[in-house]
């Protein structure tokens, strides 16, 4: 059972409504999301990239620069190395592109997922040494490669880091105190870096590429538009990888949309057309669910590469063909992530999996770039920290996904002696061990655990009580002014008690979902729409009221069923008609 939490946060909220020009409920979502003067929500209601932060401030920004021009000057062969998911595959494109731009000799790499792993390693430092490459430059990943560095350096190779992820650290002789181990590159543009002055640290490996393009591109004289061309890519990455849509990154995503809605790209053009988005207006639904996917199926069962080559293509009719094979990969993908989710679910039933704090869940046949969203699924349904593993080349590989009570990289940091390879950051992380050290990990992550009930219940934040007759378009309109929703933006949510029911049918291409016509409080009547929990409800309304009480709301017999529910307004259209309808998003 979820537990529900109506915000009351203080704010003069006639005041602030009568300067914004906006209806007090718009206030009230806005001071619910932690803003409180006229200012902020001004720039909240019209986000600018006027106020970014400067991107001097990252500590070794100017020193990173400088070194690539020095490398273009003199004809040196530069590589970018990614990473195989869609902020990596984002990155990749930014710098590459770029540094192309500015004149150099680039190409780039990405590591495979099943055969290299996550970031770069020194194997692939000694292939591009004996390649004639002699920089390189990594973007999403680097901060937790040292072997590879050191090698780099050894060889006599320039080294710059560009990432976005936690700095490994050691534990002083207090056992308290973080020592942050920062790689031996030439430069390490990371923002977790304890010395860096950059303020907006929860940026996605796209952001910090793109920030360094722009610093580049000021010290070649390139007109800074040339660099603001690349606002699309840092979007979708920020949005893919899950970044708080707060401050700069709900600016960029805000500029970003629109910007991917005009895009001249001809490979995101093929993808927005393959998906019939061309034309359509795009939220982060469209970027983290339907255009990521696409991109990351690539780097989980085939290679990041294609993707990066589909934003490279100049030829109209190859990017079509291009964009059509990533959907038909993505089609695939979500048949194999189903079939995963089934059985981890089947495990966790079957078994004293589901008394555990902690899920460790062994799945040796899944394809190892699926646990990552096996893991989020199951952390969706049972709210408790979870890592799926899977049998790998050597030994196993895992993704973790946690919730906002457990520090998931701190957790595994405790226990790092059983990993080969780790790392990650709060919310999430990657492993690898020998498959007889599982069982061991499950027991220690499960001794370890300090999580509460109340830590693993599942927590709804509702923004305020509304009767469902104050709900008309024009305020329903003044809601999308605080999109991108997303994390750290989340849709507002509103609560009522004691709603009539008056009538059901089912909806869906499986009968999956229901339609319903509940009662407002002026005894009017209002569609509202159920697409989760359908059968949790089911369950609820026939212990309560009897099984001939489910029945009869088909054909009209209300018998006076009622529920509480959280709900979101939305709009209907449908042959061009318009009319106001809500979502309930839970109930009791």
């Amino acid at each position: 059972m979820s537990k529900w939490i109506l915000q009351r946060k203080a704010a003069d909220y006639a005041t602030l409504s009568a300067k914004l020009k906006v209806d007090p409920v718009i206030v009230r979502l806005m001071v619910n999301r932690g803003l409180s003067t006229y200012e902020e929500m001004e720039e909240y209601l019209h986000p600018t990239l006027n106020n970014l932060p400067d991107p001097h401030l990252f500590a070794d920004m100017d020193e990173a620069c400088e070194l690539l021009m020095e490398a273009i000057d003199e004809g040196i062969k530069i590589r970018v190395v990614g990473d195989y998911d869609v902020d990596g595959i984002m990155s990749t494109y930014i710098l590459t592109t770029a540094i192309r731009e500015a004149g150099a000799d680039v190409d780039y790499a990405v590591p495979h997922r099943m055969v290299d792993g996550y970031g770069i390693n020194p194997e692939m430092v000694q292939t591009a040494f004996d390649e004639g490459i002699r920089f390189i430059i990594t973007c999403d990943n680097g901060i937790a490669a040292a072997p590879a560095i050191d090698l780099a350096k050894e060889l006599g190779m320039t080294f710059v880091v560009t990432d976005h992820h936690e700095v490994p650290f050691e534990l002083a002789a207090d056992g308290v105190t973080k020592i942050q181990q920062i790689p031996h590159a030439d430069a390490v543009v990371d923002p977790k870096r304890d010395d860096c002055n950059y303020p907006f640290k929860g940026i996605c490996g796209a952001q910090v590429a793109w920030k360094l393009v722009d610093v580049l591109y000021e010290f070649l004289g390139i007109e800074k538009e040339k660099a603001d061309a690349f606002l699309q890519f840092a979007s979708i990455a920020t949005v893919c990888d899950v970044m708080e849509l707060k401050g700069e990154n709900r600016s960029t995503v805000y500029h970003g949309i629109k910007a991917i809605e005009n895009t001249d790209n001809i490979g995101l053009n093929a993808l927005l057309a393959r998906n019939e988005l061309k034309g359509k207006p795009l939220s982060c639904y469209h970027l983290g669910f339907i255009i990521g996917p696409c991109l990351n199926a690539s780097g989980r069962l085939d290679t990041a590469g294609r993707a990066i080559e589909l934003l490279m293509e100049t030829d109209e009719a190859k990017a079509l063909a291009m964009a059509n094979e990533l959907v038909e990969l993505n089609g695939q993908r979500k048949t194999m992530t189903q079939t995963g989710i089934d059985r981890a679910k089947e495990q966790i039933e079957s078994s004293d999996l589901k008394n555990d704090r902690v899920l460790v869940i062994y799945i040796p046949e899944l394809h190892e770039s699926l646990a990552g969203i096996v893991a989020g699924r199951i952390r969706e349904t049972y709210n408790k920290p979870v890592l799926v593993i899977t049998d790998a080349e050597e030994g196993a590989k895992g993704s973790g996904r946690s919730i906002p009570a457990y520090n998931m990289f701190e957790e595994l940091t405790a226990v790092k002696d059983v990993f080969t390879k780790f790392g990650g950051h709060p919310m999430a992380a990657g492993v690898s061990l020998e498959k007889g050290k599982i069982d061991e990990l499950r027991r220690r992550l499960n001794e370890n655990c300090t999580l509460t009930e109340d830590d693993m219940q599942e927590i709804i934040k509702i923004d305020c009580d509304m009767p469902l007759s104050y709900i008309t378009e024009g305020l329903i309109d003044s809601i999308d002014l605080l999109a991108p929703f997303g994390t750290g933006n989340s849709k507002p949510l509103f609560a009522l008690k004691n709603i009539p029911v008056q009538k059901m049918a089912y909806m869906g291409k499986e009968g999956q979902y229901l339609r319903m016509s509940v009662e407002t409080e002026k005894g009017e009547t209002m569609t509202a729409l159920m697409f989760r929990g359908v059968e949790d409800f089911e369950r609820s309304v026939e212990e309560k009221y009897g099984e001939a009480s489910w029945q009869g709301l088909f054909s009209g017999n209300s018998n006076g069923v009622t529920m509480d529910i959280v709900y979101e307004p939305s709009i209907n259209e449908f042959r061009g008609n318009r009319s106001v309808q809500i979502i309930i998003e839970n109930f009791k």
